[in-house]
C-alpha cells in the first residue's frame, strides 16, 4: 500500500503542472501555470523525500493536497464549475484521504 501511495503522490504531482500548463495555453492563466507548478513540485518533492522517510514525505504529500482541497473547494462554491475546480477539487481529496491512510497505518 505504501508503494502505491507513492506512486499516487508522484502522478498527482505529474497532473497539478500538467493542469497549470493546460490552464496557460486554454485561458492564457499566468496564475495557472505558476500555482499548478508550484503545488505540483511540491508534491513532486514530496515524492521524492517519501522515498528515503515514506512518513515525511507523506505527510508533506497530505499537507500539500489538503491546502490544495480547501483552496478549490471554495474556488468550486463561487463558481459551481466542475472544470477545473472540481476535478482538482475530487482529486485533491482522494489523494489526501489514501495518504492519510497510508500514513496511520506505518508503524510509529
Amino acid at each position: 500500500m505504501l508503494e502505491l501511495a507513492k506512486i499516487v503522490l508522484g502522478i498527482y504531482g505529474l497532473l497539478l503542472i500538467v493542469g497549470g500548463i493546460t490552464g496557460k495555453v486554454k485561458t492564457g492563466s499566468t496564475v495557472s501555470v505558476i500555482a499548478g507548478t508550484a503545488s505540483g513540485m511540491a508534491a513532486l518533492i514530496a515524492f521524492w523525500v517519501s522515498r528515503t522517510d515514506p512518513a515525511q514525505g507523506l505527510l508533506i504529500g497530505m499537507m500539500v493536497s489538503l491546502l490544495l482541497t480547501g483552496v478549490f473547494m471554495g474556488r468550486f462554491i463561487r463558481t459551481r464549475k466542475f472544470m477545473p475546480a472540481g476535478i482538482i477539487l475530487i482529486l485533491s481529496i482522494v489523494v489526501a484521504a489514501l495518504l492519510a491512510v497510508v500514513r496511520n497505518q506505518m508503524p510509529s
